[in-house]
């Protein structure tokens, strides 16, 4: 009880000196067992994962072999992590009074499309040792969100300080987003256009196209259905843009997945999944890892905006917030694979 009474009355203050806590346990350990801490732990789950990811198979630290994707741990601990990420963010737009809606999420997106086009780059080997470690998820996200945090601040100093009528916080937050994402894109074209500096399997437009397609058909579906039935409120909230943002970035990643990994058209397509969770979907029946993703979110939409609309009309910023970060779930690893298979890396 006194733990949760130091909480609530200097919650800042009990997380930090909490991460002080963990970060000294983790660097005793490192100190006194590094076998157990580092080997079986550290470099097994996470860092080893990194290294595999760069030298595309297996690394090997003391005997201790770590594969490329995912694992439960890693799933896990990741996850954890980006809920107390969400959490410290919330907390930090909501005390500079910052208002998260379609706009900032617009604002967000040159930042969105830049971790999987940068995060492609790192596949096609234009990055050497050791900064392409920097551009292989988790780092990449850790990269993007230190970014955007110093972009918003920047934003919030020069519209609420210096009361700058043209760089707002979207604004500011948006254009220093297409800085780093402008060059990449010059990259990705000029290589689909042959410059290429590493090898390929060949340009798949037609897969492109494909998903593309597949997608704003049924976005297109929900889209009409809920205009149709916009008087109905438990349907119109499917027409509101970020929610059909959300469902577009899942359908891209579970459409890409299945014609990618199972290869249903016989197009000659060689990938494999990362992720434990949707590897299993995948093994059971191709199509039932999209399908499993379009219904979250049609049920993820409803529970925000239909049955809990009314309990969480005060926590607008932190729902809105959520959707930004389950629309970087599935927009990230989903416009990766996507590019991957377009560019043959």
């Amino acid at each position: 009880m006194k733990l949760i009474e130091c909480y609530r009355k200097k919650p800042a203050i009990f997380s930090l000196y909490l991460i002080i806590l963990i970060l000294l346990v983790i660097i005793a350990g490192l100190v006194l067992a590094p076998s157990i801490f580092y080997d079986q732990w550290i470099w097994k789950y996470y860092w080893g994962p990194i290294v595999a990811d760069a030298s595309d198979g297996t690394a090997i630290h003391n005997g201790i072999a770590a594969r490329e994707g995912y694992t439960i741990v890693s799933e896990i601990t990741y996850g954890l992590i980006l809920i107390i990420a969400l959490y410290a963010i919330y907390q930090l737009l909501k005390k500079l009074k910052i208002n998260v809606d379609w706009k900032f999420a617009l604002a967000l997106m040159p930042y969105i499309i830049f971790g999987p086009v940068s995060r492609v780059l790192e596949d096609t080997n234009y990055f050497n040792e050791p900064i392409e470690y920097w551009f292989i998820s988790p780092l990449i996200y850790l990269q993007i969100a230190i970014i955007a945090i110093l972009f918003l601040l920047l934003g919030y100093y020069l519209e609420k300080k210096l009361k700058n009528r043209f760089f707002t916080v979207n604004r500011t937050i948006f254009l220093g987003g297409l800085i780093f994402l402008i060059p990449s894109f010059y990259l990705i074209a000029i290589w689909i256009l042959g410059d290429r500096w590493g090898p390929t399997a060949g340009i798949r437009f037609d897969v492109f196209l494909i998903v593309i397609g597949l997608v704003l058909l049924i976005v297109g579906i929900v889209y009409i259905v809920a205009y149709i039935f916009r008087e109905k409120e438990n349907i119109s909230v499917y027409k509101n843009p970020l929610n059909l943002a959300m469902l577009s970035g899942h359908l891209i990643d579970g459409i890409t997945s299945y014609i990618s990994i199972k290869d249903p058209f016989s197009m000659g397509l060689f990938y494999a999944e990362k992720h434990p969770a949707s590897n299993v979907l995948l093994n059971i029946w191709g199509p039932l890892f999209p399908i499993v993703k379009f219904l979250l979110i049609i049920v993820i939409i409803y529970v925000f905006d239909v049955m809990f609309k009314d309990d969480l009309k005060n926590y607008l910023t932190l729902v809105n917030l959520l959707k930004i970060g389950i629309l970087i779930l599935g927009f990230s690893p989903g416009l990766r694979d996507l590019l991957r298979v377009t560019m043959g890396v």
